[in-house]
This record gives C-alpha cells, sequence and structure tokens, in this order.
C-alpha cells in the first residue's frame, strides 16, 4: 500500500498534464514579457518613459509567471488528490457534527450606478463532521453541491466519506450515497438557503 510520504507518479503526472496546456502558455507568456519589459528598460536606460514602461511590462510578466505557478500548484494538487482518493482511498462513515450556509447577494449595476434586475443570492454549502480512521479520531470538512442533500441533513447524521488511510486530511463526501441515506426525509424548515439561489460549486 502506498504510504503518505511516498509518490504515485503516474496518477501525479495525470495530474499535471491536466492543466499542462494552460501553464504552459502562461509560463511562456510571462517570461517573454519579463523579458521584453526587461530589454526596453535596459536599452533606454535613463528615459524616464521607456523605464516606467519596461518596468512595468516586466512586472506583469513576473505576475504572470507567479500566477501560473501557483494555479498549477493548485489544480495539480487539487487533481492528484482526487486522484488518490479514487485508487486509494477507504470508505467509512464520520458523524455531522455542524452545517452552515454561507451565502452573499450579488447585485449587478449600470454606468449610472443602477441596479439591474433583482439581484441573486450565491450560497456556499459547508458540512463539518467527526469520523476515525484506523481508531484515529479526526475532524473534516466539505462543500456539498446538492441544496436539497443539505435541507435534510441534521446535527448526528452518519456522513458517508472516502478517505486516504495513510493522509485522512484528503477526503470527500461520498454525495450519491448521503442523497440515498437521507432518501424519503423531509427538508428542514425554514431553509438556511433563501430561495433561487445559487448554489456554488467548490468540492
Amino acid at each position: 500500500m502506498l504510504r503518505k510520504n511516498h509518490i504515485d507518479w503516474p496518477l501525479l503526472w495525470s495530474a499535471i498534464k491536466a492543466d499542462l496546456g494552460i501553464m504552459l502558455t502562461m509560463l511562456c507568456v510571462g517570461i517573454i514579457t519579463t523579458a521584453v519589459g526587461g530589454g526596453i528598460f535596459y536599452v533606454d536606460f535613463g528615459d524616464w518613459g521607456a523605464m516606467i514602461a519596461g518596468g512595468f511590462f516586466a512586472l506583469m510578466g513576473a505576475g504572470l509567471v507567479l500566477l501560473a505557478i501557483v494555479m498549477t500548484y493548485s489544480g495539480t494538487s487539487y487533481l492528484y488528490g482526487q486522484a488518490l482518493l479514487r485508487k486509494h482511498g477507504v470508505e467509512v462513515d464520520g458523524v455531522l457534527t455542524k452545517k452552515e450556509a454561507d451565502c452573499q447577494f450579488h447585485q449587478e449595476y449600470d454606468h449610472r450606478n443602477e441596479p439591474q434586475g433583482e439581484g441573486h443570492y450565491q450560497c456556499n454549502l459547508l458540512i463539518e463532521f467527526d469520523f476515525q480512521v484506523d481508531g484515529q479520531n479526526h475532524s473534516g470538512a466539505f462543500y456539498l453541491s446538492k441544496l436539497a442533500t443539505f435541507d435534510k441533513l441534521r446535527e448526528g447524521d452518519p456522513v458517508p466519506l472516502q478517505v486516504l488511510r495513510f493522509d485522512p486530511s484528503v477526503h470527500k463526501v461520498r454525495e450519491r450515497r448521503l442523497a440515498n441515506i437521507l432518501k424519503g426525509r423531509e427538508p428542514q424548515m425554514p431553509s438556511l438557503v433563501p430561495e433561487g439561489a445559487e448554489i456554488g460549486q467548490l468540492a
């Protein structure tokens, strides 16, 4: 079995390849922009206008390089974790300790600062839970994607999870299984989520 500090290289490479095209494009554009800006700054040193323009391009290019690195690391880490779960994850049941709807109201305005339409709420459905792996206690959190499931949950309910045995910090809720468990239960009233709200997809 894979251990925590070991790397499954085929899975890692597949995760890297998923975003490789975008990452390389941003990296190349960033490097070229930085080189052009640095060249302008160096060749026209003493010309304040050229120096400012060159410095701006160099900083913009460096920012793109940094953004490419950060986005690639974040995206690859997520995809690698999900691939590990599919290959090495074990199924356990947690216990719901808290649920919370984080809702923000969004309103669009025209150029005269007049509201356009009635606006809408966007909500992220967070649940927290405790679970055990090999006799050790762990806590976790997850954003649900289905309001119907969220509304039916109550504290103390079982939460079916998929967890990496060698790294329980990597886990996810088995949402389809959870929905089947709650089938037939009446939703909580009133709902914690405003009617018509858009549900975030953060999982």
